[in-house]
């Protein structure tokens, strides 16, 4: 069936949308999220039931859930910044025609032609979000939610409310507000709580539970840490909260205490935006255009082997990104369109496996790797998440 063409009654579409919901659910459930944009647009109940929290809920009790990306993309728009979600999903045809009357949008995703130098496999397709009256930054990222916290609501400073965007439904919610206003806030994830510190000198680090929807805090020796340096550096990685200025200080939670840990100036050079941590290993560009590890035994970077093909990654690091997808490198990064094409540029991914074969050699399995989307050369990438959906 060509998109726009209406069922017949006896058609399979038209059988398949008769079924009862709770069957539809559970077929659904058992589909990767990557084609529920494309499923979305066999008909109504279908993009109801994709936009539900009961599908979600339905693949968690199935054991169905998985890792999805979203990128956050800055455009220009009158010298002023329009930031937009995209997120990954397949590509519905080789040769996608969509009909002009049906568009390519549902309550969940907007579905569109994307324009590529080849045609992927993959694709980024944005995301419509519930109306968000904010200035905001996203941070972190747990479970189904990201997280930031609010520089302006309806035009008035904020910074101690807290929203998250729920990657289910694409809504914004607000979170229970913090106990102090944190201007420049440095946030990290660890062990599924949000670790919020005060981007100057503050004495505490405050720490939010999804799950009880409550605020803690734990006493931090911010001004031995930081010493003469104006910046710090941070890691959640090996269950433990690290921060580096002056010297290296680490927060264990479930031992509730400081230590100091030797510093390690090659893992600090690592920005924490060009690197991801997967399996308490870290992985980075470290500034090289080619993937390393950090080998915290031998206190130095190895070379990711096996990526001969990998294409060459920008150094820039405003130009790139990379997350834990699910136990593998997620790399995404922009590149210019070439001649033909002076006012685009390509958005790229690639998804790599990672396999430990000896104490000194991880190896690297490009799974794929393709341009996922094609935007203005005035385009900036922001952030790149891997949510569990």
């Amino acid at each position: 069936m060509k998109n726009g063409e209406e069922c017949s009654p006896q058609s399979p579409v038209n059988m398949i949308t008769h079924l009862p919901d709770d069957l539809l659910l559970n077929c659904l459930a058992r589909v990767s999220r990557l084609y529920y944009p494309i499923l979305s647009l066999v008909s109504k109940k279908f993009r109801s039931l994709i936009a539900s929290l009961e599908l979600y809920q339905t693949r968690t009790l199935l054991g169905h859930s998985e890792s999805c990306l979203y990128v956050y993309l800055g455009f220009s728009n009158d010298s002023k910044l329009d930031p937009r979600w995209f997120t990954l999903c397949k590509r519905p045809t080789r040769n996608p025609s969509p009909n002009p009357n049906l568009g390519w949008f549902t309550p969940c995703f907007g579905l569109r032609r994307i324009l590529t130098k080849r045609l992927s496999n993959n694709l980024m397709v944005p995301v419509p979000t519930s109306n968000f009256s904010a200035v905001y930054w996203p941070y972190g990222a747990i479970g189904s939610n990201i997280y930031t916290i609010v520089e302006y609501v309806h035009g008035e400073l904020s910074f101690d409310r807290v929203f998250y965007l729920d990657c289910r439904s694409h809504t914004w919610h607000e979170a229970p507000i913090m106990w102090m206003i944190r201007s420049s806030p440095l946030i990290r994830v660890l062990d599924g709580k949000l670790y919020v510190l005060n981007g100057f000198p503050s004495n505490s680090i405050e720490i939010f539970d999804p799950k009880t929807q409550l605020w803690d805090y734990v006493r931090c020796p911010i001004a031995e840490i930081l010493g003469t340096r104006s910046s710090l550096i941070s890691f959640a990685i090996d269950g433990g909260f690290y921060l580096y200025g002056d010297k290296c200080m680490v927060y264990k939670p479930k031992e509730n205490k400081w230590d100091v840990v030797e510093y390690e100036t090659g893992l600090v050079w690592a920005s924490f935006r060009l690197s991801c941590v997967i399996n308490n290993v870290v992985y980075s560009s470290k500034l090289s255009r080619v993937l390393k590890w950090y080998d915290s035994e031998g206190r130095l970077w190895r070379y990711l082997k096996g990526l001969d093909k990998l294409p060459k990654l920008p150094k820039s690091f405003s130009r790139l990104r990379l997350v834990n997808y699910g136990g593998k490198i997620a790399v995404l990064w922009e590149k210019s369109g070439g001649v033909s094409s002076r006012e685009k540029k390509m958005i790229w991914c690639a998804v790599i496996a990672v396999e430990r074969r000896s104490g000194q050699e991880i190896y690297g399995k490009i799974e794929w790797c393709e341009v996922v989307l094609t935007v203005p050369k005035s385009c900036c990438l922001l952030e790149f998440f891997a949510v569990t959906v």
